[in-house]
């Protein structure tokens, strides 16, 4: 007489805080990097620009460094709006429109591993963005170093999060349907007021003045200034700017989140 042997499944331990918001994060960015309708207009615009616009003059020579040079800046910042509009604003949106948010209540993840793992997946995609714009301009010749390029990389992700906050307000006071076009609104001011397509010195004195309140003008004048170009101001007060900016963004979003929840509208 034979006795059938029971198989017990092996019993994982429950991931701690750190686990589940690690797991979260690579769920958003293998979510995001396998759409290419997301990929295009983020990540990889951002790189075309550059080598339809920065390219052909990437070794002109300027005071300061190359043409080439002060071009990445630009586009990579550019690519850092990309990200926090459309990688938050738009995604939240899209996912409060399929009811996701209203699905995700109902399981044991934390808001803050979801409102998280957006700040990671930013983050992910800025380097991503940066690293890809410093070895298109490298292969260009516009004379970028990697001990310029490293601090950049690391101000532009610090100051992606940082300004974040405007991304998750896209995404959870605009209508689901309308994010993208909101996006689009926020995304050539801001872009502007950072001197991506020309310096701020150059734009009508109205331009000039809305554009020193906004964190991106601050932002970019902080990158500009990592890659060895002069920067109005100093230091200490771009980032005082940015983070105010930050603090108070972040207010408005718990308070935007808290009303959405109790609305149930997610």
């Amino acid at each position: 007489m034979s006795t059938a042997s029971l198989a017990i499944p092996a019993v994982h331990p429950a991931p701690g805080p750190v686990g589940v918001l690690l797991r979260q994060i690579r769920a958003e960015v293998h979510g995001h990097v396998r759409a290419p309708e997301f990929v295009v207009p983020v990540i990889v615009l951002p790189v075309v620009l550059y080598l339809i616009f920065g390219a052909p003059r990437a070794t002109e020579p300027t005071p300061y460094g190359t043409l080439g040079t002060y071009m990445m800046v630009g586009f990579s910042i550019y690519g850092v709006l990309n990200v926090v509009l459309f990688g938050i604003g738009q995604a939240i949106a899209d996912e409060r429109g399929r009811g996701f948010l209203r699905l995700m209540r109902t399981t044991p993840l934390p808001s803050w591993a979801y409102m998280g793992a957006k700040l990671g997946l930013a983050g992910v995609l800025v380097a991503l963005i940066v690293g890809l714009i410093g070895l298109v301009g490298d292969a260009t010749g516009a004379g970028v170093s990697p001990a310029r390029w490293l601090p950049l990389l690391l101000v532009l992700v610090l100051g992606g999060l940082a300004i974040a906050p405007i991304g998750f307000l896209v995404g959870f006071l605009s209508r689901p349907h309308g994010a993208g076009a909101l996006a689009l609104l926020l995304l050539f001011p801001l872009s502007l007021a950072s001197g991506v397509f020309m310096p701020v010195d150059q734009l009508p004195q109205i331009v000039r003045d809305v554009s020193v309140v906004t964190p991106t003008y601050h932002l970019s004048e902080l990158a500009r200034w990592s890659a060895g170009f002069p920067a109005s101001g100093t230091a200490v007060e771009h980032v005082a700017v940015i983070a105010a900016w930050s603090v108070a963004g972040i207010l408005a979003v718990a308070l935007s989140y808290r009303r959405m929840v109790g609305q149930q509208f997610a």
